[in-house]
């Protein structure tokens, strides 16, 4: 019993996660068992709701998308595009059957709901940039999806004679309303059938039928106001006295089809014959538009067959449009009838239904990953024994383990959607061996790789080891472009030189900046609000006397190399603002300085202005604390010397006292900007 309730929740949920799909193969299977006529109404209904209405109501859509990506009207449009959304909803809904009967795309109609559905939740988020960068991709992928729809059955979908002859008739009875007692009687032969016509020929045929026809029409109407009493007098071919107008189809010798026009009307002489096809011309007719057979129409109607026109004055005409099929089959493709289809309804379904339960139970039994009840994403990830990874969802659950080479670097593990699909990916950094560089690998949500990134390059500012090892890993939009870009800080040795890489979300590189000694980014946000990040970084500079420095890098311009830019091959790097700050000065002999920025930290609002605490850390222990703003102007400064101060002198390591002097020589600060040394 138990097992029983098991396999019934399951179904019912595999149900409701699937229903999109499972209704849109009912819809498929369902027109199809109805024998839904594929017809000229069936398009026109497809091209009138999903061509003219869809583009004025996606138009709509891309337009307050575009204004919230500048970020307007963000608030003010949102009712605006979830009611363009809902009439786009009916339309999908309204000609879901009629989309199924030209698609051979079985999830065509779950498709179309899918991406609804995403684009309803997405817009949810529209204050972000990501959302926003979604949006205008699933309103897109929309767009396709349809014109691909509609498109295709424009281009392969087959209309037959008969029809035309119909919606001919049609028409003209629609336009001739008015004429309450000229009939058109229609008698269709099953040969009508079988040619069939593309969507284009199929309007030049309907064009040219419908013109005779109505030429007909008018010409019983010319009779019937000139002669009282006429209409009770008139016959036809067959000997239905109470029909005006007649169109049929006949099969005729050699698999030929024959449409024929024939009405009791005026009539037309020898003379009248021979102009029949001039373009607006009209016999006996006071309002007549002269558009029955044009010479345009005799060229097209030569490409299928011939034509022939038997008229007596007074008594009516019989126009035979006689169709070869040879002739046809070169111009047109001829098709035979579609084959019945065998199998009954509750049948077919019933079918249908087992070899899904059995396909989703299969799945569910051979691929863990199909099991929608476990949530499979990561969410964090521990180390265990320095080479071991383990990665665990949000409710703490393992998910994998993976046994690593060397020693994974601990500042270069991240969790997070980079490619901005529905899981996350784990970013993997691992620390050099004596032989090979560290890398950085990218594992999807099943812990398979993705890609490995290898840092580093050789040759950069002289040094000769191709060793380096990934020391910091973030993660953002630093461009806004829209995707997610990975920022990798490796080293070569322990502090020279650093190589800071942009790679994009496919662990491509697309950017590198190098640092002539250990750098990090410490900060990294939108520090000018010019809507793009900067990287807020510090370290160490070890060609500018082994000095502590801080600077910032815009975020779709980090590439080349900081100063003293004394590396040939590389390019000036584009440094907002870079700020070498004092180093101590008699400190263990000339080889022995070397001061690094060991924090920053955002300090919040002063006045209006962001401000960042700076902390630096000499090699005795000296810590410097200075502050400045997001321009990386110095604001204040506050040492905290005395103590290690005196103790350095008793050792006799420095020789000369901790006067003002020598502490405001540590606010002499030396700036460049944009690649230029200010002061």
């Amino acid at each position: 019993m138990f097992l029983l309730i098991s396999i019934l929740i399951v179904v019912g949920l595999a149900s409701w996660i699937c229903r999109y799909y499972i209704v849109s193969l009912s819809y498929y299977l369902w027109v199809r068992l109805e024998k839904r006529r594929t017809d000229f109404q069936l398009l026109g209904s497809l091209r009138d709701a999903l061509v003219h209405e869809r583009k004025k109501k996606i138009a709509g859509l891309e337009m307050i998308v575009s204004t919230w990506e500048k970020g307007e009207q963000v608030r003010a449009q949102g009712q605006y595009f979830h009611e363009l959304l809902e009439q786009l909803k009916y339309f999908v809904h309204q000609e879901r059957c009629n989309f199924m009967a030209v698609t051979r795309d079985v999830w065509l109609w779950a498709k179309l709901s899918t991406v609804l559905k995403r684009i309803e939740s997405t817009s949810g988020q529209k204050d972000k940039k990501t959302a926003v960068s979604r949006l205008k991709k699933d309103l897109e992928h929309f767009q396709n999806l349809i014109n691909d729809a509609v498109e295709s059955a424009t281009r392969k979908f087959s209309f037959t004679l008969n029809e035309a002859v119909r919606e001919s008739v049609k028409i003209v009875r629609i336009e001739k309303s008015y004429v309450g007692e000229i009939k058109i009687k229609e008698e269709l032969d099953d040969a009508g059938d079988v040619i069939r016509f593309s969507y284009d020929k199929f309007k030049d045929w309907q064009r040219i039928l419908t013109n005779l026809i109505r030429n007909a029409v008018e010409a019983v109407e010319a009779k019937r106001s000139t002669i009282q009493g006429a209409a009770a007098g008139f016959s036809l071919r067959g000997g239905a006295e109470d029909c005006q107008v007649k169109v049929s189809t006949e099969e005729g010798e050699s698999g030929s089809v024959s449409v024929i026009i024939e009405d009791s009307g005026i009539g037309m002489d020898r003379a009248t014959k021979s102009s029949f096809y001039k373009r607006g011309f009209t016999s006996g007719k006071e309002h007549g538009l002269g558009l029955g057979v044009t010479e345009e129409s005799m060229q097209f109607i030569d490409n299928y067959g011939r034509w022939q026109i038997q008229s007596q004055k007074g008594t009516g005409t019989k126009i035979t449009i006689n169709i070869d099929r040879e002739k046809a089959q070169k111009a047109e493709l001829i098709l035979p009838p579609s084959k019945p289809f065998l199998l009954t309804k509750p049948a077919l379904v019933l079918l249908v239904l087992l070899l899904i339960l059995g396909a989703f139970a299969i799945r569910f039994a051979t691929d863990k990953y199909s099991r929608f009840w476990v949530d499979w994403n990561p969410a964090t990830i521990e180390v265990e024994d320095k080479t071991v990874a383990v990665v665990k969802n949000k409710a703490g659950d393992l998910l994998w383990r993976k046994q690593l080479i060397t020693e994974v670097s601990l500042r270069s593990l991240l969790v997070m959607n980079i490619d901005q699909d529905e899981k996350n990916e784990v970013l993997i950094g691992t620390r050099n061996s004596p032989d090979e560089s560290g890398e950085l690998s990218c594992f999807s949500y099943k812990g398979e790789e993705m890609w490995r990134f290898i840092p580093g390059r050789i040759g950069v500012f002289g040094q000769h080891s191709p060793i380096f090892h990934p020391s910091d890993v973030i993660s953002a939009d630093i461009d806004s472009d829209g995707e997610i870009e990975i920022v990798v800080v490796s080293l070569n040795t322990p502090f020279f030189p650093c190589q800071i890489a942009v790679l994009d979300h496919k662990g491509r590189l697309k950017s590198e900046y190098w640092h002539p000694g250990h750098a990090r980014p410490f900060i990294y946000k939108d520090i000018d609000d010019d809507g793009l990040l900067e990287l807020l970084c510090g370290g160490v500079n070890n060609r500018l006397q082994f000095s502590a420095v801080v600077f910032i890098l815009d975020g779709d311009n980090i590439k080349g190399q900081s100063p003293p830019y004394t590396d040939g091959n590389l390019p000036k790097a584009s440094e907002q603002v870079y700020v070498k700050i004092p180093y101590i000065k008699g400190i263990g002999g000339e080889n022995q300085k070397f001061s690094l920025v060991h924090e920053i930290t955002y300090m919040g609002k002063e006045n209006g202005t962001d401000m960042y605490r700076v902390v630096v850390n000499d090699m005795y222990g000296i810590s410097r604390d200075y502050m400045f703003d997001g321009n990386l102007s110095l604001k204040w400064f506050v040492h905290n010397a005395h103590n290690i101060w005196q103790k350095l002198k008793e050792e006799g390591i420095i020789d000369y006292g901790l006067t003002p002097e020598v502490i405001e020589s540590w606010k002499e600060i030396e700036v460049w900007k944009d690649g230029v040394k200010v002061r």
